[in-house]
């Protein structure tokens, strides 16, 4: 049976070890530094995006190659981390005490496929938003929203 990514009729529970996430409602309770540490690396990449896109927007193979080569390196240190630290029976933080470098190596699979195609989106969305609008203020634009947007977990709980 797949994961039950979104219900909105489950209630998320932070005390799951992150193995054993099943719900984009579990990230929710990830600490605020592990919000933060993810959404600095999406700002980053967004400005990368628009350093990448200032040189090669005329090459048609530039953002494939662009989206492929971030994947890539978001993934690196998850892969060499499993091979490296991974133990059989070792015990599990809970979402709401992972660490955001220690414990990355940690989730399931189809977290990594999530985050992945959200970082995608987020390049595609630049690379699409800097051709349409190659003005001084698409960069900053696209960080506020990118920032508001991957942040907003953190800013529910604010507001709760």
């Amino acid at each position: 049976m797949p994961p039950a990514i979104l219900n909105p009729d489950r209630i998320p529970d932070s005390a799951k070890p992150l193995h054993q996430m099943n719900s984009l409602l579990d990230m929710g309770h990830f600490p605020v530094l592990v919000h933060a540490g993810a959404t600095l690396n999406v700002l980053i990449t967004i400005a990368a995006t628009r350093l990448v896109f200032s040189i090669y927007a005329r090459n048609t193979l530039a953002l494939p190659l662009w989206a492929g080569l971030v994947l890539f390196l978001n993934l690196m240190p998850v892969l060499v981390l499993r091979a490296v630290r991974w133990r059989a029976g070792e015990p599990m933080p809970t979402v709401e005490q992972m660490n955001f470098f220690g414990d990355q190596h940690r989730f399931a699979d189809w977290v990594y496929v999530a985050a992945s195609a959200n970082m995608a989106f987020w390049i595609a969305l630049s690379w699409c938003a800097y051709t349409l609008a190659p003005g001084g203020w698409t960069l900053p634009a696209m960080l506020i929203l990118a920032l508001l947007c991957t942040f907003a977990p953190v800013w529910l709980r604010l507001f709760r």
